[in-house]
């Protein structure tokens, strides 16, 4: 199953990878800019519903029988259907009324609009990912993936063809969404039905465990994505090309760490009811060393190679280009501990402690990333990301072992169920 999902992360990191490469190849570094700055969003909204469901879903689930479960996923389909077209037409009227005022150019309304039809499909097919995946059925989600991803590298070849590429692409993206969306619930209405009717209120009864979840989640996003909009403010949506160009060479690393994210919950949770904290905590530590060692090797090799990859790869050259890579691969090698530590303190559902790290982590990040900004140009908002992530990863470990130790002091009492 890990295996399946790394490959699903693979093709899906693939097809990120190839649109950005077409975009910074054959359109402008304010085009490339701005599809950056959509995709962070578009990011930012499905993982706050990813993390607002998935965690109390998973643990209802491996409590539920075969009619319970249908309940459940029929309860929050139905109360997904009714809740983002209300949100999704309150955007649509913001944003006319906003270009109506001239607050926003006929440019930017025509992207936000896009966008909001992308979020709108990504949600829709997000939700029907997730549960497959909580399922642990991760080849069903792989065919769609791989037409999903084909669809949107061939629409982003066609829209560079046009005179708003980014505009374009993310139109795209939303067809290829909806039609994954579609897909992805035949097969999980093969897989196991839901009853429509089914758990009345069940997104008010999650607001508990899922709240706290969704406030960690957008909190990390402001350090590990909103340093996009800083550069923006701060500088210009240039600089923004300059460090997404960058970054995309850390996709394979991201690749290992993400693919197997999404089974990692399903599986630190049952890890706990078997074997107890010290076991998952030390399991999940030794992933984390795997995974980084195989990206040091592949840093290694990007290292080596740079100065071919960005003059025949992206056909660009940026300022600050070596420095951008070291601290891009510093972030990242971080970034794999502290994905794969948070889940032990997710199936002991330490939602607050982990709300108050990441606040701490990003009130950090937020800062050094300004200050550094201002005196060392692009690099500087890296500096910050990797000073949330250095706090991030510090306080996971501490509240790994804090655990450990609770688990010590009552050696009769049975791990916490999730």
């Amino acid at each position: 199953m890990l295996s399946s999902a790394v490959i699903i992360q693979a093709l899906l990191s693939a097809g990120s990878l190839g649109v950005g490469l077409i975009l910074i190849r054959n359109a402008t570094n304010a085009q490339y800019g701005y599809y950056v700055l959509v995709m962070n969003a578009l990011l930012l909204i499905t993982s706050l519903q990813n993390n607002f469901i998935s965690v109390p879903m998973v643990h209802r689930m491996t409590l539920f029988d075969s009619l319970g479960r249908g309940d459940l996923i029929g309860g929050l389909l139905r109360e997904q259907r009714q809740l983002v077209p209300m949100v999704g037409g309150a955007a649509v009227a913001v944003t006319l009324l906003l270009c109506l005022t001239g607050v926003l150019t006929l440019y930017t309304t025509l992207l936000v609009l896009a966008a909001i039809a992308a979020a709108f499909a990504a949600l829709y097919r997000e939700f029907f990912r997730m549960v497959l995946l909580a399922y642990r059925q991760p080849r069903a989600v792989l065919p769609v993936d791989f037409m999903y991803v084909v669809i949107l590298v061939c629409g982003a070849l066609v829209a560079t063809l046009t005179p708003v590429p980014a505009v374009m692409t993310v139109l795209v993206m939303s067809v290829a969404a909806a039609m994954a969306g579609i897909l992805l619930a035949k097969r999980l209405w093969r897989h196991e039905r839901w009853n429509i009717q089914g758990a009345p209120g069940i997104l008010l009864q999650m607001i508990p465990v899922g709240g706290w979840t969704v406030a960690g989640t957008a909190i990390h996003w402001t350090f590990s994505q909103g340093y996009n909009y800083l550069i923006v403010g701060t500088l210009d949506v240039n600089a923004v090309a300059a460090a997404a160009a960058t970054r995309i060479f850390m996709m394979p690393v991201n690749m290992l760490s993400t693919g197997i994210s999404s089974l990692m919950m399903p599986t630190a949770a049952g890890w706990l009811l078997k074997h107890g904290t010290r076991t998952v905590f030390k399991r999940l530590a030794l992933l984390a060393s795997a995974l980084a060692i195989l990206s040091l090797c592949y840093l290694g090799a990007v290292w080596i190679c740079r100065d071919w990859l960005f003059t025949n790869i992206l056909h660009k050259q940026f300022e600050q280009r070596d420095l951008l890579l070291k601290l891009w691969s510093v972030v990242f090698v971080l970034m794999i501990f502290r994905d794969q530590l948070l889940y032990l303190l997710l199936a002991r559902t330490r939602y607050r402690p982990l709300t108050t790290l990441t606040f701490c982590s990003a009130v950090l990040a937020l800062a050094v990333s300004y200050v550094c900004l201002t005196r060392i140009g692009v690099a500087g908002a890296l500096v910050g990301v990797m000073a949330g992530e250095i706090l991030s990863v510090i306080g996971l470990v501490v509240m790994g072992f804090i655990e450990i130790h609770r688990d010590a002091a009552a050696p009769s009492a049975q791990p916490r169920p999730s």
